[in-house]
């Protein structure tokens, strides 16, 4: 089966074949179904190998892409289906996606599937990227007013981008990213919302307390 984290054990545990039976007396479609019930299982195929008397079992698993928040952490795979709770003995190098409510995701709410499928768009996209790429963010905030908010690692710098034109975007940002990471602290957030430019809204200080004279 060679799979990373569905174990053969579990597998056949799910699969409970009783192999005393026939192979001709399996129902393979159960025993597929059977084995689909293990969260890290996308898919799984059986055949039966009439040469070698025995039960070809394939598994496709599924690919952590992101993790999602909720009350816990839960894993998101490459179709946008939040599939398990996170294990804090996966360790997952990926960013958390925060914002969206629960309920939304479990009922496949319109918005909310969009808002997820547009995260792991710009994921895809950013693997890609050499500057500004995934391992750089920390967090992606979802809105349904504002869209996908990105929160940098370094200085956690909240950057607005929307939800379209993420290359162009970020095409921008790495132009003036060498200088947003100096100021970090003084940024209160970037918005790339704008055709042509990138607003950088910097943090009011706070003026001290008034002495009587």
């Amino acid at each position: 089966m060679g799979c990373l984290n569905a174990t053969e054990s579990e597998l056949l545990s799910l699969a409970n074949i009783d192999f005393k039976d026939s192979l001709v007396n399996l129902n393979l479609e159960d025993l597929s179904r059977r084995l689909s019930r293990h969260p890290w299982v996308e898919k799984a195929r059986v055949q039966r190998d009439w040469s070698r008397k025995a039960l070809i079992i394939e598994v496709k698993e599924r690919a952590p892409q992101a993790l999602i928040l909720f009350e816990d952490l839960y894993l998101v795979d490459q179709h946008g289906e939040v599939f398990k709770k996170a294990d804090p003995r996966e360790r997952m190098d990926v960013p958390v996606l925060t914002g969206l409510n629960h309920k939304d995701v479990a009922k496949k709410d319109p918005q909310t599937t969009r808002l997820i499928f547009k995260a792991l768009d710009l994921l895809g996209q950013m693997r890609e990227r050499r500057m500004f790429n995934a391992r750089q963010v920390s967090e992606i905030h979802l809105s349904k007013q504002h869209g996908i908010t990105v929160f940098t690692i370094e200085g956690a710098i909240p950057i607005r981008l929307g939800t379209e034109s993420f290359a162009e975007k970020l095409n921008r940002l790495e132009k003036i990213l060498p200088d947003l990471v100096a100021k970090a602290k003084n940024i209160e957030y970037v918005d790339l919302n704008y055709p042509t430019k990138a607003v950088v809204k910097m943090k009011v200080e706070e003026s001290g307390p008034l002495r009587k004279s």
